[in-house]
């Protein structure tokens, strides 16, 4: 899926605050195409990219739930994850693929490096819920006949 991203950007700002992202072909996105919430730089330049790639038949942010065991200090709570993206585009082989995205910095993909305590616990916590979402994501894919992918920067910002 890698094509050069487009610069002009449609976003407006709704009454709540959030910023929306506006596509410029709605006719491919899955759900609400005028409530596209933009949670990050990141995420917009993914969202650029399905809107404006002739390969992305369909997407959709934020539109599937799914349910998981939360982590926190004491034990683990019921929860719902809503992974970044829902994108079904054909690949190089001209094969149709299904694919949930989640874009995250690279740094709650693993545990943390940074020497402040603090900032350690934070990071260790953000990787452990990751871990859990990630694995209740794996296990729907599968379920699903849906691949699972985490774009971090390194896969969002290469050269």
């Amino acid at each position: 899926m890698a094509t050069k991203l487009i610069k002009q950007v449609k976003v407006s700002t709704a009454d709540d605050n959030k910023k929306r992202f506006r596509p410029t072909h709605p006719e491919k996105y899955m759900g609400d195409s005028d409530n596209i919430i933009i949670r990050s730089s990141w995420e917009l330049r993914v969202f650029q990219f399905c809107d404006n790639n002739p390969n992305v038949l369909r997407w959709g942010s934020e539109e599937i739930a799914i349910p998981y065991m939360k982590p926190f200090p004491g034990g683990y709570k019921p929860a719902r994850y809503f992974p970044d993206l829902y994108v079904e585009y054909i690949d190089r082989e001209q094969n149709l693929i299904k694919e949930l995205i989640e874009v995250k910095p690279e740094k709650f993909t693993r545990a943390s490096r940074a020497r402040n305590s603090a900032t350690k616990a934070f990071e260790n916590m953000q990787y452990i819920v990751n871990m859990a979402k990630f694995t209740a994501a794996n296990n729907w894919c599968q379920q699903n006949g849906v691949k699972f992918s985490v774009l971090s920067e390194k896969s969002i910002f290469r050269k």
